[in-house]
């Protein structure tokens, strides 16, 4: 196979991951916003700039494993229990993420079964999503005076 035959095959592949990411784009926003709702929020701790660095990550990485891994790190490095450790309706925020982040991935494989890269796409997508949620609820939380010290 020439070079160029091979270029054509990727930009192919490359299209049709996009379709499919587009197909999704509704339902991976929603679960961000369903997944930091209400008494699931995000802990006070955390920052959006944490849940964006889950963005680059999902970019760089060649598994969700790696993604899983990062977060037992986080939740490990956590001591007090204050960010990635903290208990949301019982469960460990961290916990919480990689069981979503699963489900993502689930979603993500029924749509291209063949294609791992497409799981780290979605994950990229929903993190994103995420982070902007995290931002907004920051803004609501300054707004209604729980910010201000």
């Amino acid at each position: 196979m020439k070079a160029n035959e091979l270029l054509v095959e990727d930009i192919s592949i490359d299209r049709e991951r996009r379709k499919a990411l587009n197909e999704l784009k509704e339902q991976l926003a929603q679960r961000a916003v369903n997944f930091l709702e209400g008494s699931k929020s995000k802990p006070s701790e955390m920052g959006d700039k944490q849940i964006r660095n889950l963005v680059a990550l999902a970019q760089m990485a060649a598994t969700p494993l790696e993604i899983e891994a990062f977060i037992d790190y986080q939740m490990g490095r956590d001591n007090k229990e204050v960010s990635w450790s903290k208990r949301i309706e019982g469960e460990p925020f961290g916990e919480r993420l990689k069981r979503e982040l699963k489900e993502i991935v689930d979603m993500a494989r029924q749509k291209r079964p063949e294609d791992k890269r497409f799981s780290l796409l979605c994950l990229a997508q929903f993190f994103g999503y995420l982070a902007w949620r995290v931002k907004y609820l920051e803004y609501l939380r300054a707004q209604s005076g729980e910010g201000r010290r």
